[in-house]
């Protein structure tokens, strides 16, 4: 896999220049740079009880929580997803600046990364339903139907593990996949950055969580917001 260091904002800028003519490119950001590719429900303690298990009971008890009826089950499997159940999905964004903010909002001791991978291929949800796919040492990518407004905001895509545990990398990959590394003094910087154009807690996720979130950071931070203003900048 190709790593490539981020020394600064403009080098950022840079970086992520080459991706804007193309809708191929998918971005995921991690605030821990040593964490692996890996869904939720393929990491421990997750690992004890079968995802579709899980998702079996989710269903039977989150029915009364749903608006919309007849949802299918890649959009129930998107809401089970976006609301903490462990399932085999792994969200990626089509916008580097979602991928930046994941990348750099925790673990502000740690270097973060931002990977970039372009796949091979794409799962057509009107032909398979996720528990359906026979390839078992395979990783695939969907593109989610709007079914909750996370997903609409942080314009998302999920890969799909068929074995939880299967980490994407250099052998399980299926296109080409690249590692931005984000130096953990250039986080700060960088949530100020992404902040100005948009993109934070209150953006990515638009309800009462990401309103208090927000205003949570925003008071951690408070000092920042000084009112000057250079000139010659």
């Amino acid at each position: 896999m190709k790593e490539i260091e981020i020394k600064s904002i403009d080098d950022f800028h840079k970086r992520i220049e080459k991706y804007r003519k193309s809708s191929w490119f998918k971005f995921r950001g991690q605030s821990d740079i040593d964490w692996e590719l890996i869904p939720k429900a393929g990491r421990k303690p997750y690992t004890n009880v079968s995802d579709l298990s899980l998702f079996t009971h989710w269903k039977r008890r989150a029915i009364t929580h749903l608006k919309k009826e007849n949802n299918t089950e890649w959009e129930l499997l998107a809401i089970a997803q976006h609301t903490g159940l462990p399932t085999r999905l792994l969200d990626w964004t089509h916008n580097p600046l979602v991928a930046a903010f994941f990348a750099t909002s925790e673990n502000t001791e740690k270097d973060g990364a931002i990977y970039i991978y372009n796949p091979n291929s794409v799962i057509l949800h009107e032909t398979i339903a996720p528990f359906e796919i026979e390839e078992k040492k395979k990783i695939k990518f969907h593109q989610p139907n709007s079914s909750s407004s996370r997903i609409i905001n942080q314009l998302g895509y999920f890969s799909v593990h068929t074995n939880p545990k299967l980490a994407l990398n250099d052998k399980t990959k299926d296109g080409t996949l690249e590692k931005l590394i984000i130096k953990k003094e250039l986080k700060m910087e960088l949530m100020y950055m992404l902040n100005q154009y948009g993109v934070n807690y209150l953006t990515l996720f638009p309800d009462l969580e990401g309103l208090s979130k927000h205003l949570e950071w925003f008071a951690e931070n408070y000092e920042y917001w000084d009112n000057t203003f250079d000139e010659k900048a």
